[in-house]
Order: C-alpha cells, then sequence, then structure tokens
C-alpha cells in the first residue's frame, strides 16, 4: 500500500523526515509532524526538482513513495550524514514535507517556506551527481541507472567547474 498522508497541515506545522535506515540501496525515512514553535534542529534541503518522472521509491513509515533520481540520491547522501553528524536527526524537503495533492495544505507550506530555510539548522543545496569520467562508466551495467557515486576516480576540480554551472 503507497504512502498517504494523515491529514493536511496547519500553518502552525510542519512535517521532518527522520532517516531510519539507508542499506542496499533502500532508503527508509519516518515522518513526524512538529509545531514550528517547537521543532527539532532540521535540515532543509534546496535542489531542482527536474523533469524526470517520479521513478524512484523511498519509504515512508514502512510505505513506498515516489520520488524523482534527483531527490532520491539528495536523500541517499542526507540520510547517510545524518547518521553521522550530531547536529540533526531530521530533514525538510518540500517534494515529500509537503503533500503537492492536496492544494490548500501546498499554498500554505508555499507561502511559509522562507520561514522554513530560516528555521533550519542548516540548509543544504543539491546540485546533483558528479559527471562520472568515462573510464569509470565504462565498468558500469549499462542497464543501471548511477545514483550514487563511490569512486576516487573522479577529477573533483574538474567536477567542480560542472556543478557550479548546473541550473539551480
Amino acid at each position: 500500500m503507497e504512502f498517504a498522508y494523515d491529514s493536511s497541515l496547519a500553518s502552525s506545522e510542519l512535517r521532518l523526515l527522520q532517516p531510519l535506515a539507508v542499506h542496499h540501496r533502500v532508503l527508509r525515512f519516518k515522518t513526524r509532524r512538529v509545531q514550528r514553535a517547537s521543532k527539532p534542529p532540521y535540515t532543509a534541503i534546496s535542489y531542482t526538482w527536474g523533469d524526470e518522472d517520479a521513478s524512484e521509491v523511498i519509504y515512508l513509515d514502512n510505505r513506498p513513495f515516489r520520488v524523482r533520481p534527483n531527490l532520491w540520491s539528495c536523500l541517499y547522501y542526507m540520510a547517510h550524514a545524518a547518521r553521522n553528524n550530531g547536529a540533526w536527526d531530521y530533514l525538510w524537503a518540500d517534494a515529500i514535507c509537503i503533500d503537492q495533492t492536496n492544494d490548500t495544505e501546498r499554498s500554505c507550506q508555499v507561502w511559509l517556506k522562507d520561514q522554513t530555510y530560516r528555521d533550519a539548522v542548516c540548509v543544504s543545496v543539491w546540485l546533483g551527481l558528479v559527471t562520472l569520467p568515462e573510464h569509470i562508466k565504462s565498468y558500469l551495467p549499462t542497464q543501471i541507472t548511477t545514483r550514487t557515486v563511490e569512486s576516487d576516480g573522479i577529477d573533483w576540480a574538474e567536477s567542480m567547474v560542472d556543478l557550479s554551472n548546473r541550473p539551480y
């Protein structure tokens, strides 16, 4: 059964994600509804949505939820960082933390996005994965989409130029 939002958020509320597990390329999160006035420390993620379909699956409260590949990759790295970082335990990503199918909630929460970003202990900007060099791509199966990069064979200086020229 697919994930379903329990109810609409009030303007005084915020929905957050708590990373639970990242293993075997499966991402699991718990959703938590909190009052803005008494929110726990969280990191807000800023990223481009992209034009791709929501083809990747994460699990919210043990139920599947589809996200775009760019957000999946971002959540993968942010969930890893959350496990190794004592500054925050929660994430906020608009495509998930705002019910995009509920026009009333979406309108209200989008209006409050500036406050959501200001209240975060950290705002992480995700520009996407670095472009893999051809010598690394040649070792990857062609039918598998690259969602993570775990290689030391990357020219990081060249990658910075590529990342800095991406749309944001």
